[in-house]
């Protein structure tokens, strides 16, 4: 088979930028080894700044038609005290993101690839990926076991952490502290608190997590972030993720489904482009899922790269230099917005700094509103560690309190 752009991996980074590019004309393959719709672990959270994104992929409907609930607010509970943070309405985008299950989602996106033209390529696990002097070549099995050869001027590696492109490349880096996240959809909100508010509510608790949010058909996703030590030490990770995430609002209430682990440690690449490849969403950059943004930088990064393939592969160029733009433009907007999620880490983990800045979040609007906007994705987070905001909560977090 030939293509123009070969895109590893169908999920939200992978389909949009097929979606993107195959509108351009440019002949795309999508190769993924599942079969959709698959269910993904996920915080299953688009933020807000992902929702003008979704309207220019034009699925923004067919999102909310498969049941997407609208979250308008994070309510964050650490240590003992709570905040509640609005998205701001005044940043060019709704003040609410969407809660909906992979499941849902990522079928839409790979569906919406297929409409733009795109060929889909499911149940197909890549093997190998070779690199040429004038091709790239993706070696592949479907699902009985034949062998398929890509031949085309460029690939993406949209596989997430495990991408076999950012594999052939060796440009992954892993943070040393592990993480993993236990996850399970309830059909009753877990915690203290009823009703079925529209709120992303996250628990904070010395060194791990818990997330709650309601998604379609009356649902929940619920997930918990431990660190290796943790998972280590319990055998049973099903009875830890009970343990950590605590009983329902009813006694019968729990997980409706096994619980699912996955690794969750950051990742960064190096770089995210070479000659006739290029890395998009978790395969170049995974954040800490505790600010929710994962979908968001699947989303945004697939629109940076496909803009930057297009004029190379109009101009006859797929090496590095002419990818160099999308380098340039992720290091403007993903820099600073790692060093805001790194920021937020260093405070918020330890019990009397997370105090101090859910006290100075209560008494300052702005800075409450800035952090909203921040882990909304409503605005760049190039100007949000401009203003110093990092500086202002890491003093938050180290202030004397009176008691």
């Amino acid at each position: 088979m030939r293509a123009d752009v070969v895109v590893v991996g169908g999920g939200p980074a992978g389909a949009s930028a097929a979606i993107r590019l195959a509108r351009e004309g440019i002949c795309v393959c999508v190769v993924d080894r599942s079969r959709f719709p698959r269910a993904k672990p996920c915080g299953e959270f688009l933020s807000p700044g992902a929702t003008p994104i979704l309207e220019e992929l034009g699925v923004r409907e067919a999102v909310e038609a498969a049941g997407a609930r609208q979250l308008d607010r994070v309510r964050i509970v650490a240590h003992g005290a709570a905040v509640e943070l609005d998205f701001p309405d005044d940043e060019g985008a709704p003040p609410w993101g969407f809660s909906l299950s992979r499941l849902a989602l990522d079928a839409i996106l790979l569906d919406a690839a297929r409409a733009a033209g795109a060929q889909v390529l499911e149940e197909s696990r890549v093997d190998e990926v070779r690199f040429e002097p004038e091709r790239v070549v993706v070696a592949a099995r479907s699902a009985d076991g034949e062998p398929l050869a890509i031949e085309a001027r460029l690939v993406i590696g949209a596989g997430g952490r495990n991408c076999p492109v950012a594999r052939a490349l060796g440009l992954q880096r892993r943070d040393a502290r592990a993480r993993f996240d236990l996850l399970a959809h309830w059909s009753g909100r877990p915690g203290d608190a009823g009703g079925n508010d529209p709120v992303c509510e996250l628990r904070v608790s010395g060194g791990r997590y818990v997330a709650v949010a309601p998604i379609e058909k009356g649902r929940w996703n619920v997930n918990c972030v431990v660190s290796r030590s943790a998972l280590r030490a319990e055998p049973d990770p099903g009875a830890l993720y009970r343990r950590v995430v605590g009983a329902g609002t009813s006694p019968a209430a729990g997980p409706d489904e096994d619980v699912v682990t996955s690794d969750v440690t950051p990742l960064r690449a190096r770089r995210a482009t070479s000659d006739r490849a290029l890395l998009i969403g978790d395969a170049a950059l995974f954040l800490d899922p505790f600010t929710g943004q994962g979908i968001f930088l699947a989303l945004r990064s697939a629109a940076m790269a496909a803009a930057v393939i297009a004029r190379a592969l109009a101009a006859g160029h797929a090496d590095r230099d002419s990818l160099a733009g999308y380098e340039e433009v992720r290091a403007a907007e993903f820099v600073a917005r790692r060093r805001v999620s790194r920021a937020l880490q260093a405070v918020i983990r330890r019990p009397a700094a997370a105090r101090g800045v859910i006290g100075a979040l209560q008494q300052d609007p702005r800075l409450a509103r800035t952090l909203a906007a921040a882990t909304g994705d409503l605005t760049p987070s190039e100007r949000v560690w401009s203003t110093g905001f990092a500086v202002r909560l890491l003093a938050a977090g180290l202030r004397p309190r009176s008691a």
